[in-house]
């Protein structure tokens, strides 16, 4: 019977089986045992009245923006799903947070039988409710990644809003905001290296090459005055051949005379003032580099152009 032991309460009125949306036990899976995003997701659905939307995280996620996925970067805790009404018919509580704005009919969209902001309305409400102006440029970023935003028109939006409760971080924050970024760890990568230590804005998977045409790889961070290279490394990183084709890079790009600096989630989680020295020193020991020995160009030799067409164009 509902209520049982093998029943969860999802909301008030609605059970689901206890299993139902759970993380497997994986060895690699910190999380096993806990509810999927989707499900964490589906459990809201019954809340969603006629006026009423998800927004931030849970709309991006439906909306295929899977790097927001309800989990807080930092204690991989369940962040709240936020819920947008035109008039609040309920309380928050730990797990949803409901909040009273005005949703204009464009504002909201079907998908999957759930009611979400649009994306642009949805990146609107993560940056300015974003805990910090890092996350809410890794929220710009996602969206626009993702392909659901353009930069110049999200900016216009925010713009035209600028009486709207957060609009001071979300209007900085698109300032910071850029396109060809490849995760949200890598946003905070940069965030690092140009907020916390001033470094000049670096280019972004910019495609770099030898002076014969090799390529040499597409550094996630660059800065071609000092040659430094910044690279976020990923879970799959971990993986045998990844982990051997990442070696490779990095001597290619060493042997053209750049500097590699690596980071994972632990330089930015619990390591983040040590990594922005290691930035610094990378930084330092590319200003003093003999640059006669300098085997590399960010010019894309013809062969690339044919290969890739304009997708790295506009990054060199």
């Amino acid at each position: 019977m509902y209520g049982g032991k093998s029943w969860r309460k999802a909301t008030a009125g609605f059970y689901v089986p206890q299993e139902a949306g759970r993380h497997g036990g994986g060895a690699e899976d910190r999380r096993a045992g806990r509810l999927t995003t989707a499900q964490r997701i589906l459990d809201a659905a019954p809340l969603l009245a006629r006026d009423a939307a998800l927004s931030t995280w849970a709309a991006a996620y439906v909306l295929g923006a899977d790097w927001l996925d309800g989990l807080d970067p930092y204690t991989m805790a369940d962040l709240p799903l936020d819920i947008v009404a035109t008039e609040l018919k309920r309380r928050s509580t730990g797990a949803v947070r409901y909040h009273s704005s005005r949703l204009d009919p464009a504002d909201v969209w079907s998908r999957d039988g759930l009611r979400v902001t649009s994306p642009r309305r949805t990146t609107f409400d993560a940056v300015r409710w974003a805990p910090s102006l890092e996350e809410a440029v890794v929220c710009i970023d996602t969206m626009t990644a993702f392909g659901l935003i353009r930069l110049p028109d999200f900016a216009d939006y925010a713009s035209r809003h600028h009486r709207w409760e957060g609009i001071a971080q979300a209007l900085a924050a698109v300032k910071l905001a850029r396109p060809n970024v490849r995760s949200g760890w890598e946003t905070r990568l940069r965030m690092c290296w140009t907020e916390d230590l001033g470094l000049p804005e670096p280019l972004v998977n910019v495609p770099i090459f030898n002076h014969t045409g090799h390529f040499l790889g597409a550094a996630d961070l660059f800065d071609p005055e000092s040659g430094l290279v910044a690279e976020y490394d990923g879970s799959q990183h971990r993986e045998v051949r990844q982990h051997h084709s990442d070696n490779i890079r990095e001597e290619k790009f060493e042997s053209a005379n750049l500097v590699v600096v690596r980071s994972d989630t632990i330089d930015l989680r619990k390591e983040r003032k040590l990594l922005a020295r290691r930035l610094s020193d990378g930084y330092r020991r590319g200003q003093l580099r003999d640059r006669r020995l300098d085997d590399w160009t960010l010019d894309q030799p013809a062969w690339w152009h044919a290969r890739m067409g304009t997708r790295f164009r506009a990054n060199s």
